[in-house]
């Protein structure tokens, strides 16, 4: 085809910067309009290190109906980065959230929890998770081909996602060159720790001669061992608020004269309460994936997939806490003496005498996970012209946890606290004296069990068909109907009454139990159960916060909880069986079903437009949506009020079991136009309506009330809506992409999605049964909300710019701006963003491929994100935060590899300011990550 410049295509040109030189593709410009012309069936490519990962994934994008970012496996079991989710956000537009320094979920162009949708090789994937998100950390990369995130929807594509699709790609036997079999295995040396753990992983496959039938087999498994160390407190005063009830300000003898005066509460620097944690995990992984493919002629392509994984977690964390001003749940009266004030009248330091207390922790959330999905697709070639494919599938995943999370506290007693915030460093220097030992008296508190149990599954089944069309403007139509239905099932664990040990024996007496007293010491204002020594362990860390230059409490002991738990049922077993060991909660255990019957239709219409080929794909997609809210509720119906206002005991609070149900539908119209300006310069746009269904929390059959706590002279209820609707927005894209070489590229687009209203909590009196509640419900609110963007990417190879050995280097960096405004004015005048929205973040990656050595740095940055809107002083903020990681291996020859593996190299400090950047709510380190190992192929 002869290349076609006009006015137009020279003056986008222009504003992407035509001064870069072009590598020209002259000799690939046919086969790529060839492959377009055949729509989605882009040729597979072995793709074997990162110039080919980059370049395969270039041209699928660049090919792509709509708009899509890709990553594709350097190798055959070979993946980027080991996690799904950091290599996700390589791409422009996302960033992650981390959990011991891991990454876990994602966001979308500033969109997480909820408003992505995830499916492994097109199909939904069922998840672990309590929610809608989905964890990429329960996946092994090694068992992942391709991720492709879709920002533009096409008709074809699941429906429920305002931020996203994300596609997990695994192979298939037939695209192998034959046999094959690659095996890798590396030890990973965690610094914090100082532990080395294993990491294997292997895929085999192979296929007839014919290249009729092929299977694939592949698995993965590794162990972590991860330590991060946090500091973490609230409470600050707020000059804007001014002083009420809850400001939090600090009490300080100034006078000398033992109490605490009118005008002697002040302003802090120094939080109102700190925390000190040390966590330890643990984290196994085990994942699998079968594939099975048949041609048995040349119309039928048929395929059986299958997907395994298990992730086990036991995430402890050992805490110490102590508040600086005085409440009624601590001892007696602090003295808070010898302060010292900066110029803005904030105490920066003071010294805690008098029943100082600190409360010891031990905190165990673990996860116990399994997934799977199984999966038929037929694909059969009617004719020339018409393409038929049937594809089911099923999927399963589940969290144990039947009340195995542990929140364990004990009191402790000391002769002082000494806090000084006035060093210049980041945190505050803490002194205790005497530091926590196992040696020392403990009091019984508090000991809650809970646990989440979920179980998610999911059934799909699709029919659909393509059919083209010859020497016609409509180039195909592809058209097709869907049925999914998603259970998940959400069982609640909690404690009766965690504080039943608490008081010396205060609750044990109130509810009738006999027990021995003899344990029982006093202390300041209270009386407790002294635990026995036996209980406590001796501290299993140190060089806590390593990279800080502040002064910390020196390492502090933690639970045997076995062995707590045997204390206490020495004191009364049954007691500690009935309220202490987690038992299964009616009211709030649920489970809610989704039915989705969905149609599509989408036509690709091919002509040229001034004359420069354009490609146009309409889409319409229509679903009805069947949901069942399935729960347990109390008989508000019942309730009777005594003359104080409160309910009689007639068996309201005895749960029934109920099963809500409710439907709604959507039409969903899409459009994709890419208009080509020359053989390597497109312009796309794209439009979209789109929807995000509501949260499980906000659907669940859930009615919890209050007649002690009231709100406004109310007694609270607090309620779900099984009614609850989508989020709808309206979106669109405009993108400018140059493909000027098989690795080098460089685009910009814009986007804006316009949110027509949010489904949140809404407080307001409310009427339930002839009673008048303060309420709190989820509501369709008034107001919606714009996210406007922009993304820029540029990745440059530099083998024909540079002499050798540099031809080796190429580049890649993007960079997101995101801004969002809402239309409520009261949101408005606040200012804030979205929740978990960076408004700029960046990747930067070097890299070097040449005589069998492949090198690569990477560098991710986001900048700061809004955390939580009311907290205790003003909205706290997570700082920006960018983490260098490397990676470099040598290949001896084509069956023999060495490599290395580097995350956070410079153990960067993540952490979280309430309202001005000196008053530190939040700082962790955790640490650098290192991995050798070796990979071998046959």
């Amino acid at each position: 085809m002869k290349t076609r410049y006009n006015k137009l295509a020279l003056a986008l040109a222009t504003l992407l910067g035509t001064a870069l030189p072009t590598a020209a593709q002259q000799a690939d410009s046919q086969e790529q309009e060839e492959t377009q012309a055949k729509g989605q069936d882009v040729e597979k490519i072995q793709v074997r290190g990162l110039r080919s990962s980059i370049s395969e994934s270039l041209f699928q994008k660049q090919n792509a109906d709509s708009v899509v970012d890709l990553i594709i496996a350097d190798d055959i079991g070979k993946f980027p980065d080991e996690n799904l989710a950091e290599a996700l956000q390589r791409i422009p537009g996302i960033t992650i959230t981390r959990n011991g320094g891991e990454g876990q979920n994602i966001l979308v162009r500033g969109l997480g929890d909820g408003y992505n949708i995830t499916t492994l090789n097109g199909r939904k994937l069922a998840s672990d998770n309590a929610g809608r998100d989905f964890n990429y950390d329960t996946i092994a990369s090694e068992l992942v081909n391709v991720l492709e995130v879709y920002k533009s929807p096409e008709a074809r594509l699941i429906e429920g996602g305002i931020g996203a699709i994300v596609n997990i790609q695994t192979r298939k036997p037939l695209d192998l060159e034959g046999f094959t079999l690659r095996a890798s295995t590396k030890g990973i040396y965690e610094s914090r720790t100082e532990d080395i753990n294993p990491h294997g992983s292997f895929i085999i496959g192979d296929k007839n001669q014919d290249e009729t039938f092929g299977i694939l087999f592949s698995g993965a498994y590794s162990k972590k061992t991860l330590r991060e160390d946090e500091y973490s407190a609230g409470g600050f005063f707020d000059p804007d608020e001014g002083w009420d009830e809850d400001s939090a300000g600090v009490p300080v003898d100034v006078n000398g004269n033992g109490v605490i005066d009118a005008n002697e509460t002040f302003a802090s620097k120094i939080p109102s309460y700190m925390y000190f944690t040390n966590a330890q995990d643990t984290r196994e992984r085990l994942g699998a994936t079968l594939a099975i493919q048949w041609r048995p002629g040349d119309e039928w392509d048929i395929n059986f997939d299958a997907l395994y994984s298990r992730y086990n977690t036991d995430g402890h964390r050992y805490q110490i806490g102590f508040v600086n001003y005085d409440e009624s749940w601590t001892p007696g009266t602090p003295v808070f003496t010898d302060a010292s004030f900066d110029d803005q009248g904030r105490v920066v330091a003071m010294t805690q005498t008098g029943n100082t207390m600190v409360e010891l922790l031990n905190l165990t959330e673990p996860r116990k996970t399994d997934t799977y999905q199984l999966a038929f697709n037929s694909r059969w070639q009617a004719s020339d012209a018409l393409t038929v494919v049937a594809d089911i599938a099923t999927s399963k995943a589940k969290n144990e946890n039947a009340g195995d999370n542990r929140f364990v506290v004990a009191r402790g007693f000391i002769d002082s606290i000494r806090i000084d915030h006035d060093t210049g460093n980041m945190l505050p220097d803490v002194s205790l004296s005497p530091g926590l030992t196992a040696d020392q008296p403990y009091g019984a508190h508090y000991s809650r069990n809970t646990g989440v149990g979920v179980e998610d599954k999911i059934d799909d089944a699709k029919l659909f068909a393509e059919y083209r069309l010859d020497d016609s403007i409509i180039n195909r139509i592809e058209f097709g109907a869907s049925y999914l239905k998603q259970s998940k099932t959400r069982d609640e664990y909690s404690s009766r009454n965690p504080s039943m040990f608490s008081r010396g024996g205060f609750y044990l007496n109130r509810d009738g139990y006999a027990f021995d007293n003899s344990s029982v010491f006093t202390t300041g204002d209270f009386e407790l159960f002294r635990i026995p020594q036996s209980v406590f362990r001796p501290a299993n860390f140190d060089n806590f916060l390593d990279g800080e230059k502040s002064k910390t409490p020196d390492p502090w002991p933690s639970f045997d909880y076995d062995a707590l738990l045997d204390f206490y049922r020495g004191i009364n077993a049954d007691a500690a069986n009935d309220y202490i060991i987690a038992s299964k909660s009616k009211a709030g255990s649920y489970t809610i079903e989704e039915e989705v019957k969905t149609a599509y239709v989408q036509v690709f219409l091919e002509d040229e437009l001034f004359e420069l080929p354009y490609k146009l794909n309409l889409g319409l997609r229509a679903s009805q949506t069947q949901t069942h809210s399935i729960g347990s509720v109390y008989r508000l119906d019942l309730i009777e009020l005594d003359e104080q206002g409160k309910p009689l005991n007639n068996g309201w609070d005895t749960p029934v079991d109920v099963n809500y149900s409710a439907d709604y539908s959507n039409v969903l119209p899409s459009m994709n136009f890419k208009l080509s300006l020359t053989d390597e310069l497109l312009f796309r746009v794209s439009a979209a309506q789109v929807i995000s269904r509501p949260s499980l929390n906000d659907l669940r059959p859930w009615r919890s009330v209050n007649f002690t706590s009231l709100e406004n002279g109310l007694p609270t209820i607090n309620m779900g809506d099984p009614a609850s609707t989508p989020e709808e927005a309206n979106q669109a894209d405009i993108t400018l992409e140059w493909y000027f070489g098989d690795s080098s590229a460089l685009s910009g687009g814009i986007f804006v999605k316009d949110i027509q209203s949010f489904l949140e909590d809404q407080k307001a009196p409310l009427e339930v049964d002839g009673i008048s509640y303060y309420g709190n419900r989820p509501v369709k609110s008034q107001y919606g909300a714009s996210i406007k963007g922009v993304e820029l990417s540029y990745q440059q190879s530099l083998e024909e710019w540079l002499p050798e050995p540099f031809n080796g280097l190429g580049m890649q960096f993007n960079y997101t701006y995101v801004d969002s405004s809402y239309d409520d004015p009261a949101r408005k005048e606040q200012g804030l963003p979205f929740r978990g929205m960076s408004k700029n973040s960046y990747n930067a990656v070097l890299y070097y491929e040449q005589y069998g050595v492949q090198a690569r740095i990477a560098y991710n940055w986001r900048s700061k994100y809004m955390n939580e809107p009311e907290a205790w002083g003003g909205p706290e903020w997570i700082s920006d935060y960018g983490q260098w990681d490397a990676s470099f291996s040598y290949d001896f020859n084509d069956n023999f590899s060495v490599f290395a593996e580097a995350s956070n190299l410079t153990n960067e400090r993540y952490w979280a300011y309430t309202k001005v950047e000196d008053q530190i709510s939040y700082l962790s380190r955790f640490g650098r990550q290192i991995a050798v190992g070796v990979r071998a192929s046959f």
